[in-house]
């Protein structure tokens, strides 16, 4: 096998799985569109995100961070993660009333300092959210509304791979054509 074949074998076997993921890894992740950022309730302070942007019936995530609440520590750095809280999220649809209830995890979790609820909300439209956490003094929560819309075509993805495969083969012909040969060039003779 050439030295070409086998750089356009691992570019293939590098750049398809990324084609073909999408979002699936970042919406463990933890990352996504900030809901609720720095806010107390009770004895925590809470951070939430919801992944995907923008939010569908196929998948709905949440993630949530919870510190402790400290005095005088209005950027919430200050204190201690909490791990062992009891976390529940409640999604309500508001046309309908239906409800959806999941425990967030840290199993679910991509990074586990984030608990995370995974939800697949079967109506488009407004839902309300609601983030409940467990302490000993009781239940503390916190809500948030969000659109929940008709699944997309991911265009972009499939576009970025078809530039890519186009690329790469563009890159093969050009190197076929003017690249070096492997066949040995007879000498001319001198004059």
């Amino acid at each position: 096998m050439t030295k070409m074949c086998r750089q356009g074998a691992l570019f293939f076997l590098l750049v398809l799985p990324l084609i073909f993921s999408g979002r699936s890894v970042l919406a463990h992740a933890g990352v996504g569109t900030q809901q609720i950022n720095n806010q107390d309730i009770g004895p925590y302070r809470i951070w939430v995100w919801s992944d995907p942007e923008p939010p569908t019936v196929e998948s709905y995530h949440v993630a949530v961070a919870l510190t402790e609440s400290l005095d005088n520590d209005p950027n919430g750095f200050a204190g201690k993660s909490i791990l062992n809280a009891d976390v529940v999220v409640e999604m309500e649809h508001q046309a309908s009333g239906l409800q959806l209830i999941a425990q967030a995890t840290h199993e679910d979790a991509l990074n586990k300092l984030f608990y995370e609820a995974i939800f697949e909300p079967p109506q488009t439209g407004t839902w309300e959210i609601r983030v409940i956490v467990q302490g000993p003094d009781g239940p503390v929560q916190t809500s948030y509304s969000d659109e929940i819309e008709s699944p997309i075509f991911p265009w972009m993805a499939v576009g970025g791979g078809l530039l890519a495969l186009a690329l790469a083969g563009a890159g093969t012909v050009l190197y076929l054509k003017t690249g070096e040969k492997d066949v040995a060039q007879k000498p001319r003779p001198a004059r």
